[in-house]
């Protein structure tokens, strides 16, 4: 007997201690989402919050690389520093996560303030720090609602997303251009700007430190009678139509790496910001399944590349 109670005692604390480490790996398994929510300001304008957001990012130290405004309802803020560049400059592809954007967007009467997550960017784009300083000064800077952009997703499952088991992931970079060496790739891209292809301009353009790299932002801004997915409007309200707006998606980069000029593929980087978008619908993929051919082509026309593209 005194047996029997020795082991169904066995037994319940063996099952009790394997439901606390359930319970504790629960609470570990964290869900990241793409952007985070500042701040709501209430019955105002964009044009009356833009001036302050910009006192508080330049007192706090960050370098305002450039400014876009899509349409009339977002203003965007471009902006990195020492910590940024710092980690950009640890990781292979680090430029991608170069820069950090801020956006402001006219919902109605109130104006949404919002950022990309840096915690969730650092792991998507791959880079070797956590970016975890970064969050801490914006969230101080800007101040910290709530992280937004669907359900969440696990670290594991962000390091190598894919929206499809057979769409590229972070390294299915497309591959716009090769040239002899890094200044001539840089120089390229520069003119390329300047031909104002489709009304493809360059917004802001860093530099990597220690690195043959820079990173390149393109404002969008074409007649949607002519290229309709070469608009970011016309894009955007396809794909942004939730409560809290996600503009901090834009702008789109190229990338010159060494002597390669490459960006992010669209079936990752709009995907991995928009990881709860349907793929058919009103407001889904399904309404983009052109956009990756068209960028592909205009990308590659824009900086200089072959087209069309050879095998």
């Amino acid at each position: 007997m005194r047996s029997f109670i020795i082991k169904i005692t066995t037994l319940v604390l063996l099952t009790l201690s394997f439901a606390v480490h359930a319970a504790n790996s629960a609470e570990k398994e964290v869900l990241l989402k793409p952007f985070t929510l500042a701040k709501v300001y209430k019955n105002t304008n964009i044009i009356s919050i833009a001036a302050k957001v910009r006192k508080k990012l330049t007192a706090a130290g960050y370098n305002i690389v450039g400014t876009y405004m899509p349409y009339k309802e977002t203003k965007i803020f471009i902006l990195t520093n020492k910590d940024l560049l710092k980690a950009a400059a640890k990781s292979k592809f680090g430029g991608f996560g170069a820069a950090i954007r801020v956006s402001l967007t006219q919902v109605k009467n109130n104006v949404q303030l919002a950022y990309n997550n840096p915690k969730y960017m650092a792991i998507a784009y791959q880079m070797k720090s956590s970016l975890k300083r970064v969050s801490k000064k914006l969230a101080k800077t800007l101040g910290h609602i709530e992280d937004f952009g669907g359900k969440g997703l696990t670290k594991a499952k962000l390091a190598e997303y894919r929206y499809g088991a057979d769409l590229e992931g972070f390294n299915g970079f497309m591959d716009l251009a090769k040239f002899k060496s890094h200044e001539e790739a840089l120089k390229s891209v520069e003119q390329g700007f300047k031909r104002k292809l489709k009304n493809m301009e360059k917004i802001y353009r860093i530099d990597v430190p220690g690195k043959k790299q820079s990173i390149f932002g393109v404002s969008l801004k074409n007649d949607i009678k002519d290229q309709k997915f070469l608009n970011d409007q016309f894009v955007m309200n396809i794909i942004d139509n939730k409560k809290f707006r996600r503009s901090a998606h834009l702008p789109y980069e190229v990338m010159v790496t060494g002597k390669r000029v490459i960006m992010l593929h669209p079936h990752f980087r709009l995907a991995v910001n928009f990881p709860d978008m349907h793929m058919f619908g009103q407001h889904s993929f399904g309404k983009l399944m052109d956009l990756p051919y068209i960028y592909e082509e205009f990308f590659i026309r824009l900086v200089g590349g072959v087209w069309p593209a050879t095998e």
